[in-house]
């Protein structure tokens, strides 16, 4: 209901800027005036025409060309006016549905283009369109396929079409840009660099999104990637909840791969979700609160998930000690085949 409620509002908005409801007064005006004409002409000689309302109806009928038959002209003068109602009436609510349909185009390619503000709330905000962030949103996708994603970047147009990717035009540290994408609603916001720059210029300007960010929304979750680990130290005093250095973890994933050469698959199957086993976090219920963590162990082991470890209090723990007790609000990393709780 808000969202029909808002597509009128926007109608209406664009209906004044285009000047169609003077258009509709002045077709009003012509058909009421072409209607007492008829009448004036037609009541005595049409039996049809009983009153002004018959004239009314015809006029109506007649200029939107749907001729019900009930009704029509029977004298020279009669007729003269019923094509003039005819012909004018054609062009003018041709002209009408044009203009309507007009408004709705371009707003759907405004929105393409990137120059609609976004109304999502609880989004997800990608900064930076490249091939990471095409595997980022399809990863997200195939999480979720309700999921809201807003981009950010200064291309041409949307790549995606759908209701759920919208797409905004301009540079992420814009204080205006970052509104228009709804920011201050927003849940996770995914700062990623672009590889095109030099590596001091990417961290630079991550470091500049991040700070306006966290201006505007200190409560989003902000995730960054950095290319230079020497750089770290400003991303944190951005406030950014997760950094990535990309170069790192490429370099030590390659390390693990060649000491071990089944790591390499393990850790192909375990970041995509596209197949195979994923890995999972999620908050503890109430039946696991005080149990140990060999405990819990055992009890996902019969539902066929392998528990790595817990978030507690903004740390992980990978592999603690068996004799480890949760508590309420730690969060179970797991591996399975899907979600399980």
């Amino acid at each position: 209901m808000v969202n029909l409620m808002l597509f009128i509002k926007k109608i209406h908005l664009s209906m004044i800027a285009g000047k169609l409801y003077k258009s509709i007064v002045i077709t009003l005006i012509f058909i009421i005036l072409c209607s007492v004409l008829f009448f004036f002409f037609e009541h005595e000689y049409n039996p049809n025409i009983e009153d002004i309302d018959d004239a009314l109806w015809w006029g109506f009928v007649t200029s939107t060309t749907v001729g019900y038959g009930d009704i029509y002209p029977v004298t020279p003068s009669g007729r003269i006016i019923a094509m003039m109602v005819m012909l004018i009436g054609i062009g003018i609510f041709g002209f009408i549905t044009a203009s309507v349909a007009s408004i709705l185009v371009e707003k759907n390619l405004k929105k393409g283009m990137g120059l609609l503000d976004v109304k999502f709330k609880g989004h997800i905000i990608i900064i930076g369109w490249n091939f990471r962030s095409k595997s980022i949103i399809e990863e997200l996708l195939n999480e979720d396929e309700d999921i809201k994603i807003v981009l950010i970047d200064k291309i041409d147009s949307n790549p995606y079409n759908s209701k759920n990717i919208s797409y905004i035009k301009g540079d992420a540290w814009n204080d205006k840009v970052l509104e228009r994408s709804n920011i201050k609603e927003a849940e996770i916001a995914i700062v990623l660099g672009n590889k095109e720059e030099t590596n001091e210029m990417i961290d630079a300007k991550s470091v500049l999104i991040c700070l306006a960010i966290d201006r505007l929304n200190p409560d989003i979750y902000l995730v960054t990637e950095v290319v230079n680990n020497e750089n770290v130290l400003h991303f944190q005093r951005a406030n950014v909840n997760e950094i990535i250095v990309s170069n790192q973890i490429e370099s030590k994933i390659l390390v693990r791969s060649i000491l071990y050469k089944g790591v390499n698959k393990a850790f192909k199957e375990l970041i995509t979700n596209s197949y195979g086993n994923e890995i999972y976090q999620v908050e503890i219920e109430p039946k696991y609160e005080g149990k140990t963590y060999q405990e819990i162990i055992n009890e996902f082991l019969l539902i066929n998930a392998t528990v790595i470890g817990f978030y507690s209090k903004e740390n992980t723990y990978l592999n603690p000690s068996k004799d480890t007790v949760l508590s309420k609000g730690d969060h179970l990393i797991y591996i399975a085949s899907k979600k399980i709780i």
